[in-house]
Order: structure tokens, then C-alpha cells, then sequence
């Protein structure tokens, strides 16, 4: 089977638009799922993605359809440089990437008027350093795994004046641990595991809670190099929004229940791997259990070219 390297930390957008807390920033939701804690030989990877997401409905803190006709979509683009070096660190090789997200917004209410979208397209630079753990075994099976942390530096484009923007403009720190367990040879399990802790909006007293996120997969040769999967991810905030340090502010100035978001996406994916370790991967994921934010479906293609250089 041919090896590529997944060390990545990745965006999506999405907008609570429909109360007043602020929006957990974006992070990743389905971007990579096959493979994800796969590694190849030390060098560059260069890994694109594109996703659309559709907005069908949205849900309230209760998780009920508020019957909003507002509809807010994107199209992402995210381009990610990755570095695996020869060097060893507790066992492992140490890897550093870069990504940088371009993503357009459109909003639309037929029933009224619609927020205000940033035409600017730029999104937040996210730099990430992890340590690989590559051809390890596991009760037995071969194993694969990685831990990143990541860093969401706000670069990106954002003004005040506009409702909905690309740049989340805030710092935020993710730690995620990835792995991929081959239980046979045709028969693949991957998962990875982030946590994200969000700072104040900047110039701003909000602050987005802490958030979990999670992509799972397991995966079936159908020929060789041709893989079959089912994909999902599940995003559900931990901790409430704060407003100059008040977790209750939201809730009693708006007579929320509750700010934190959930959604859960699943839904079928094919993977080709082409000679060089090139990796070809395509999903549609359906989203449902929505709670304070949109639900809606999620297209998402990711196509990664390594570099490999020569180990030391």
C-alpha cells in the first residue's frame, strides 16, 4: 500500500447565526479521514482540499428546527504544506505544516433580510508541530499514530462591519492525536481526537467555548489501491461562551438554554492511491443531531502528493 503523510490541522467555516454567543471557530470536520495516521518517509507532502458546505436547516439550543429560511454556505479551499524531518523525538519523527485556508461565503434568507458576508476570502493561517510514530503494532496489528498541536493564528480576513468573515480573529490552540490501525490487510480503522481551546475575540470581551471534534473512518480494499470507506465526524462544545469572563451572560441576556453547539456527519467515501503515494480521497457527509448551529450536507474531496527526501 503506498504511504502518504496526514499531519494536519484543517478549516471549515460556521456561523451561529441565529442567537447572539459567538461561533466556535473553524476546525475540521471530515477534511481527512482514510489513513489519517499514516506517515511515509521523512519530506514534503503537499495535501489541497476542497469542501462545500450546504446549509439545509438550523437548530436551536434545544435541538429543534427553528424553521429559519436563512441559509449560509461555503466553498473551502485549503492548502497545506507538511514537513516530516528525520529527527527523532520520544521514538518518533518530529513534523512541522502549515495551512492556509481560502474559503467564499454566501448568505441568503428568502424571509427576510441576510447577515452580511466578508467578500474578502482569506482565512486564518494555522501552524501546526507534531511527532509521527510510524509501523508500530497494536494487540498485534500494525499502528500508526500522531500527536499535533496546533496553533489558529489570526491573519485572515475580518471586519467588524460585516456580520459573517473568513477569520474567526482570535488565537485558538488545538491538541489532536490521530491513528490508523490496520486490522487486516484489506481492512483499515482510522480516528483522530482534538480538543480546542478558544481565546477572546480580539478587541472583544466574547470568547467561544472549548470544543471537541472528532473524524472516524474504517475503510475496505476493494481493489488494490481502491478503498471503499465509511466517514464521520462529531464536533460538541465542552465548555459554555463567555462574555468578559461571565458563562452565563449569553443565557440570561438572551433566555438561552444553553450555547453550546453539537453536530454529527457521516456519510460514504472512496479513496484511489496512485503510484508515488499520491492519495485521491472523496466523501459526501450528511449531517443531523444539530444543536445551536446549522445542519446541512458537506462534499469534501483531498488529494495529497508527497515529496519524500532521504532519511538521514
Amino acid at each position: 500500500m503506498k504511504r502518504i503523510i496526514t499531519i494536519f490541522f484543517s478549516a471549515i467555516i460556521s456561523a451561529n447565526i441565529y442567537s447572539q454567543p459567538p461561533a466556535l471557530p473553524p476546525t475540521n470536520l471530515g477534511l481527512a479521514n482514510i489513513y489519517d495516521g499514516v506517515a511515509g518517509k521523512p519530506g514534503f507532502v503537499y495535501q489541497g482540499y476542497a469542501q462545500l458546505y450546504q446549509t439545509n436547516r438550523i437548530y436551536n439550543a434545544n435541538g429543534d428546527n427553528t424553521g429559519s429560511l436563512l441559509k449560509v454556505n461555503s466553498l473551502l479551499s485549503l492548502h497545506q504544506l507538511i514537513y516530516l524531518t528525520p529527527v527523532k523525538v520520544l521514538g518518533g519523527n518530529l513534523g512541522f505544516t502549515v495551512l492556509v485556508p481560502i474559503v467564499r461565503i454566501t448568505a441568503t434568507n428568502t424571509a427576510g433580510p441576510a447577515p452580511s458576508v466578508n467578500p474578502d476570502a482569506v482565512g486564518d493561517i494555522v501552524q501546526g508541530t507534531a511527532i509521527q510514530w510510524s509501523d508500530r503494532k497494536l494487540f498485534g496489528k500494525v499502528f500508526w499514530h500522531r500527536l499535533e498541536a496546533d496553533v489558529n493564528i489570526p491573519t485572515g480576513s475580518y471586519n467588524s462591519n460585516y456580520a459573517i468573515n473568513a477569520s474567526s480573529h482570535l488565537w485558538a490552540i488545538g491538541v489532536y492525536h490521530a491513528f490508523t490501525l490496520f486490522l487486516n490487510k484489506n481492512v483499515t480503522l482510522s480516528a483522530r481526537n482534538q480538543f480546542n481551546y478558544n481565546f477572546r475575540i480580539i478587541d472583544k470581551p466574547d470568547k467561544p467555548g472549548a470544543c471537541y471534534n472528532g473524524n472516524y473512518s474504517i475503510d475496505v480494499s476493494l481493489l488494490k489501491d481502491f478503498k471503499l470507506e465509511v466517514a464521520a465526524y462529531y464536533l460538541t462544545q465542552i465548555t459554555e461562551d463567555s462574555y468578559d469572563g461571565d458563562h452565563n451572560y449569553y443565557q440570561n441576556r438572551y433566555q438561552l438554554s444553553t450555547t453550546k453547539e453539537r453536530v454529527l456527519g457521516f456519510g460514504p467515501g472512496l479513496a484511489y492511491f496512485l503510484p508515488g503515494g499520491i492519495l485521491i480521497e472523496g466523501k459526501v457527509f450528511f449531517e443531523a443531531a444539530a444543536k445551536n448551529t446549522s445542519q446541512g450536507t458537506r462534499p469534501t474531496l483531498r488529494i495529497a502528493i508527497p515529496f519524500p527526501g532521504k532519511e538521514k
